[in-house]
């Protein structure tokens, strides 16, 4: 792995109501995106507001690599598309400090061989927002949502994955490793942050039934935060 910093590159997360997906997948095949990753998960907000317009608990979930000046095209085109200023979704990105070079240099030559506009998204100031990972075992998605609610948390996506522990977990940890695992993803205000995430590992934490751990990443830019503030 090695450091590139003369051209900055971002993970760009975007998470939306599932039947933007198409619309979303149109903007980054005609981007050219030389890393995205596409999976679906489930919201966990809950809102009679939200049930009354349609808004859809179903979600997408993508996350895609490219430098800096991609991002804010790609973020351009996604936000003439999609209505950010309604509870439909959130964009946010986190910035790469370390990549492979042979993915640094597609990500390059892809905004080489990219003419980019010259209209530039409006973003949030720098570092407002975390993202927090918490992951716990299958079926405790709503204790890890109740902790971080107690904590001043609006809401959540939940994807479903696999885990694949090691022996040493067990022999150190003194837990067994849950093959079925739910990660929940919650953006925060920085100042929320600690206290959202004592409370989920006191209530879900590696001693409970959930065995779960969690961690977070500064986010460097968002779009689509209303719905996080209100």
């Amino acid at each position: 792995m090695l450091k590139h910093p003369v051209t900055k590159l971002e993970a760009l997360f975007t998470i939306i109501d599932r039947r933007f997906e198409n619309t979303l997948l149109n903007v980054y095949e005609n981007s050219d995106i030389p890393v995205l990753l596409v999976t679906r998960g489930k919201g966990t907000a809950k809102s009679i507001v939200y049930e009354l317009f349609g808004y859809d608990e179903k979600k997408t979930v993508a996350m895609s690599i490219q430098t800096k000046n991609m991002t804010k095209h790609i973020l351009k085109q996604i936000s003439d598309r999609i209505d950010f200023s309604k509870p439909t979704g959130i964009a946010f990105t986190i910035n790469i400090s370390s990549i492979s070079n042979a993915l640094y240099k597609l990500c390059i030559e892809a905004e080489e061989n990219f003419k980019m506009g010259s209209e530039e998204m409006s973003l949030t100031p720098k570092e407002p927002y975390h993202l927090i990972v918490a992951i716990v075992n299958s079926g405790f998605m709503d204790q890890v949502m109740s902790a971080a609610k107690k904590a001043g948390a609006n809401g959540g996506t939940v994807v479903h994955a696999r885990g694949l522990g090691s022996k040493e977990a067990v022999k150190y940890l003194g837990i067994t490793i849950e093959p079925e695992k739910e990660l929940v993803l919650i953006l925060t205000t920085k100042d929320k942050k600690l206290a959202i995430m004592e409370s989920i590992k006191h209530e879900v934490g590696l001693n409970t039934e959930g065995t779960g751990i969690c961690f977070s990443l500064p986010v460097d830019s968002a779009i689509g935060m209303k719905i996080e503030e209100d």
